[in-house]
């Protein structure tokens, strides 16, 4: 594979919505949605790197359900100097499981956080946000998106779990993305077919999909069926298929 992203950085796939985003200067190691022990596609001689304290500056939380968030309050809890950058009740949330304020920053779509040297701002997604307490499912917040515009004018659009939206033209026409990491397994979240109507609405360089297959029993969404949604539609996106475990430069 050719290069794709700028020197110094690169992002890593862990399996189903789980990424690494690390940019070029110091304090920009990111993760999206650490989703760990209980994802059976994630690589497991990586999970005590992940864990190692200071492997991460800061969580980029998408949403509360369990296979997005289970992994946030233990992880902060392990490493004092690690953030959680998640939408107000979401946020808020965090703290309430015992996380002091200093390692939360709860804000809210279209609301943008200046974060060692690039800006990140949270956008609109079409999901649910929950944790189960007592076997029941209790709201929690709203899901969103980040997008990580770094000094040297790469952009990063996480879309998090979500149908395909309008809002997805707004993001292109204010950050004009470089490379969108979006769902595309289906039934849970959207499939090849919306994903590359997103992609046509947002006009990326690059995309990469995630959150598909976790599971044996999974609806079959698979790279493959939005590489010929893209070619249907002739879109100039580039679709980088990872595996868990692959890391893109």
């Amino acid at each position: 594979m050719s290069k794709v992203l700028p020197d110094g950085m690169s992002v890593r796939w862990f399996g189903h919505a789980t990424f690494s985003v690390t940019g070029p200067d110091a304090g920009q190691k990111f993760l999206f949605d650490p989703f760990i022990a209980k994802n059976p596609r994630f690589p497991k001689e990586a999970e005590e790197a992940v864990r190692r304290p200071g492997a991460f500056d800061a969580l980029l939380v998408t949403h509360a359900h369990f296979d997005h968030f289970d992994e946030v309050v233990p992880m902060l809890k392990a490493d004092k100097n690690l953030k959680a950058l998640a939408q107000f009740e979401v946020g808020n949330f965090i703290m309430s499981e015992g996380i002091p304020e200093d390692q939360v920053v709860p804000f809210n779509p279209g609301g943008t956080f200046p974060f060692a040297g690039l800006r990140i701002t949270q956008t609109v997604a079409i999901h649910t946000s929950s944790v189960t307490r007592h076997g029941a499912p209790l709201m929690v917040g709203l899901p969103v998106g980040f997008v990580l515009r770094f000094a040297n004018g790469f952009t990063i659009y996480n879309t998090g779990d979500t149908a395909a939206t309008m809002d997805m033209q707004i993001v292109r026409d204010l950050y004009q993305p470089n490379l969108v990491i979006l769902p595309i397994g289906d039934f849970f979240t959207m499939g090849a077919e919306q994903a590359a109507y997103a992609l046509k609405l947002l006009q990326p360089q690059y995309a990469i999909g995630g959150h598909w297959q976790t599971w044996d029993g999974m609806p079959p969404g698979s790279p493959e069926d939005l590489e010929r949604e893209i070619a249907r539609l002739s879109l100039p996106t580039k679709l980088i298929k990872l595996q868990p475990g692959d890391t893109l430069v």
